[in-house]
């Protein structure tokens, strides 16, 4: 159960959230979707088509039924287990990764721009995309923007591991959310392709265009030297 609250709850409302984008011409981009995609199928096929498991679920001659994750009917156990012991884990993982990278490793982050953080790389993307993350974050202004990453961090696990409890009662609304993570992520990644990428050529294009004029200099230089020497040339000819 912690295991199916981490693949359905925080991994994968991620896909949607910061928008992973299926192009298939990036392996980066496929596999982060397989990351944030895979782990919640695997325990969607578990929990509801998996055939031994269904005929657990449903024992002939009785209506008792087997552990998890057929124990359906206590709410307290499933809260429990889908809620609150995920959530416990997951609060002490960001504790310690807070610990280490912003603590123990701060020297290093500072004298190296370059090393990638959770941080670093979703602060990145939301900037450069300038969403309504970027502009949440900096409430508080620029230098309070961790604190506000670390709050929203904290919000999004808290709704996303609640949510876990209705999807996994329920399979039609765990049809629909398989439906909307695929959905997210062949949309993102049209709009990839018919967007951002033509957009990223325009942009080399214009670069590599305002790099010619200087690199063209030097021959212009020289064939007006050329033009000019020709010029005294023809005046010496013709006044002798």
């Amino acid at each position: 159960m912690v295991c199916f609250s981490f693949s359905e709850g925080p991994l994968a409302w991620a896909l949607i959230v910061w928008r992973c984008s299926l192009v298939f011409s990036s392996l980066d981009k496929i596999v982060s979707v397989l990351i944030h995609l895979l782990p919640g199928i695997v325990f969607f096929t578990i929990r509801w088509w998996n055939p031994a498991t269904f005929e657990a679920m449903h024992p002939e001659g009785t209506s008792r039924r087997v552990s998890w994750p057929y124990v359906v009917e206590d709410n307290s156990y499933l809260i429990t287990w889908l809620f609150w012991v995920p959530l416990i884990a997951y609060s002490l993982w960001q504790v310690l990764y807070f610990l280490i990278v912003n603590v123990l490793r701060r020297q290093r982050l500072l004298r190296d721009p370059e090393v990638m953080t959770s941080y670093r790389e979703l602060s990145k993307k939301a900037q450069k995309a300038n969403n309504i993350w970027w502009q949440l974050s900096g409430l508080l202004g620029d230098h309070n923007r961790l604190v506000m990453y670390i709050l929203l961090q904290a919000i999004f696990t808290v709704a996303t591991m609640a949510l876990t409890v209705p999807i996994f009662l329920s399979y039609k609304f765990h049809v629909v959310f398989q439906i909307l993570k695929v959905s997210a992520a062949v949309w993102n990644g049209g709009s990839f392709l018919l967007d951002v990428m033509p957009r990223q050529v325009i942009l080399k294009q214009k670069m590599k265009s305002e790099m010619q004029p200087p690199s063209a200099q030097p021959d212009q230089l020289l064939n007006s030297m050329e033009n000019t020497m020709e010029t005294k040339n023809s005046t010496k000819v013709h006044s002798s």
